[in-house]
């Protein structure tokens, strides 16, 4: 991303609105690079855009247009998931081994209305990257991200032993910490992260034995702090419901928390059939309706479909293959229409949710997009276009007999080489223009 001039300092302590840049005040106008995705076809009165998705995946195909990789397989730079930006301009992955990624969308895709199959594939490099070691646990985009205004491109990350962080998307600096702390008084980790909608004016981050909020102008300790009986792997919250979270975690449960008086109540219960066979790793509700959230878990085939009216039993299960323990995401299409999620084998898994087959189930695409785990998946918030992120981590086999493993240059290889594949992908969904061969 272009930077603006100005530079932050790092804080974590109470200060100013650490969204306010010091950059100069005049408005600048924006570039070609920076400037939102729009078009003139669909737009609702106060100017969000409405693309029909009835168009997506409607010639069963996903043209691929743009590719950034991590080749070293022996690194295992497997990717960790991928979100685009609010304004639809970049897309933000974090790399195991090699910190956090912004790539932007390439200029002659803003506003197209179709793309030809024989478009050539662009080779993406990253634009900003935060290079920081040790486990990305949970990331997420400030909701308000806009590129033509810099003191907004920001986003949240969770890593291993380290407070919740916000980066500048524009400098890939440290803007500042929010810090959680445990019952020893020490700084423990968050391991999900969700801003409150729609202002993000606060961070809520899943712990351990808890759940803390941070006002997201005043870095530093935590604002609130509601105890859990389990771990807060992650969490989802609407904007019609805003005090209102739900979470899940490692041992199977999801439970729904009053942040008002502080009451938790369990989702579904133990049965096969009412739960998940192991950790739950991905929550989210559906945009059209707010009312429906799902529900994805680790080692787990089952998509859970619940109704906050009733939360007893899922309304509905979807299956997809995943067979390991890395967390596979989900993503709806901004209006609700889709629900897509990756698998294991790599395939891409995309249910029309207004479209039933005969027996009464959403109708269901699926396509063989990477060799390795299709692990992240995210929709172009206002375009015809879907992010995702491959790879997993791959046991690795020496390359050498035993007796030979101290000789220099017997480095472990993983066992199934031909099989990696990380990389972050972008697809055209929409409209394609095909060859007639």
């Amino acid at each position: 991303m272009t930077e603006p001039t100005g530079e932050f300092e790092e804080s974590d302590v109470a200060g100013p609105d650490v969204l306010e840049n010091n950059c100069d005040d005049t408005e600048q106008p924006p570039t070609e690079q920076d400037a939102p995705m729009q078009t003139e076809e669909l737009q609702s009165e106060t100017g969000c855009f409405l693309r029909s998705e009835d168009e997506f995946f409607k010639d069963a195909a996903c043209i691929e247009v743009a590719r950034c990789s991590w080749d070293r397989a022996t690194r295992q730079n497997y990717l960790q998931g991928c979100r685009w930006s609010p304004d639809g301009t970049c897309v933000l992955a974090a790399v195991n081994n090699d910190g956090m990624h912004i790539v932007e969308l390439p200029t002659d895709l803003y506003g197209k209305d179709d793309v030809s199959e024989d478009r050539p594939v662009d080779i993406l490099s990253s634009a900003v990257h935060v290079p920081e070691g040790g486990l990305v646990y949970d990331y997420a985009w400030y909701p308000g991200m806009n590129s033509t205004r810099p003191e907004t491109c920001c986003w949240i990350a969770s890593r291993q032993h380290e407070p919740i962080q916000l980066w500048d998307a524009f400098t890939g600096a440290l803007r500042c910490s929010y810090k959680g702390y445990d019952q020893y008084d020490e700084v423990e980790a968050a391991l999900s992260l969700t801003f409150s909608p729609p202002d993000g004016s606060t961070i809520y981050g899943g712990y351990k034995k808890s759940i803390k909020s941070f006002d997201l102008n005043v870095p530093g300790r935590e604002k609130s702090t509601w105890r859990t009986k389990s771990t807060a792997s992650c969490m989802t919250i609407t904007s019609t419901m805003p005090d209102t979270i739900v979470f899940g975690s490692w041992n199977r449960s999801i439970s729904v928390l009053d942040v008002r008086s502080g009451e938790t109540l369990p989702v579904g219960n133990y049965t096969p059939e009412n739960s998940h066979n192991a950790g739950v790793t991905w929550l989210g509700f559906a945009p059209d309706t707010e009312e429906i959230f799902v529900s994805g878990a680790r080692k787990d085939s089952k998509i859970l479909f619940w109704d906050v009216r009733n939360l007893q039993t899922p309304v509905r299960t979807l299956r997809r293959t995943c067979a390991t323990n890395q967390r596979i995401w989900l993503d709806f299409s901004p209006q609700g229409q889709w629900l897509v999620s990756g698998d294991t084998r790599g395939i891409l898994h995309a249910w029309n949710l207004r479209e039933d087959t005969d027996a009464g189930e959403p109708k269901e695409l699926q396509f063989p997009l990477h060799w390795d785990c299709l692990n992240g998946v995210s929709f172009h918030p206002n375009a015809s276009i879907m992010a995702t992120a491959s790879g997993q981590y791959h046991f690795t086999a020496p390359t050498a007999d035993a007796e030979d493993k101290d000789e220099p240059g017997n480095t472990a290889i993983p066992a199934k080489e031909s099989n990696v594949e990380n990389s972050l992908t972008l697809w055209w969904i929409g409209k394609g223009v095909f060859s007639e061969e």
